[in-house]
């Protein structure tokens, strides 16, 4: 088995690993865009109850609706700190995936340039020896010159 052939095959992978972490990236950018849309979902929620009690209590309202709408308000507020608990996890997760996949790049170029190293080392052995046969050549034609000159 060549090196060439198992470099190949090392690119090829570390290949489907910078990929994999490309769509892994994709996943938790979506699931960060997500969280983000909660938070401020529940925040424009949370506006909408705290309008609504201050609604009630600026007028004439039941006990009963002043207290469903502080009940409104703190489930409102409760959301808002659990989706940002939601959003802070799916930001790590984004990071944790922008890092993975550096590292993977990081690795795939690693193999590149070993890669290219080795076909230029390659390269030049064959000019090697290809100049080597050209010397031969040159080097017999010289000698057969030499010895029709002395006869």
């Amino acid at each position: 088995m060549s090196s060439r052939f198992r470099l190949g095959i090392v690119l090829r992978i570390r290949e489907m690993a910078e990929e994999t972490a490309r769509i892994e990236l994709g996943h938790a950018l979506d699931a960060h865009q997500r969280s983000l849309a909660a938070v401020e979902a529940a925040q424009s929620r949370a506006g909408q109850e705290l309008r609504w009690l201050s609604n009630l209590q600026g007028g004439t309202s039941e006990a009963g609706q002043l207290q469903s709408a502080v009940f409104a308000v703190a489930s409102a507020q409760r959301a808002i700190v659990g989706t940002q608990e939601r959003l802070s996890k799916a930001s790590d997760a984004l990071f944790e995936a922008r890092r993975l996949l550096a590292d993977a790049t990081r690795q795939r170029e690693v193999v590149e340039r070993l890669r290219d190293r080795f076909l230029v080392a390659e390269r030049r052995e064959r000019e090697h020896e290809d100049t080597l046969a050209m010397l031969e050549i040159s080097s017999t034609q010289h000698a057969v010159r030499v010895a029709r000159e002395r006869q």
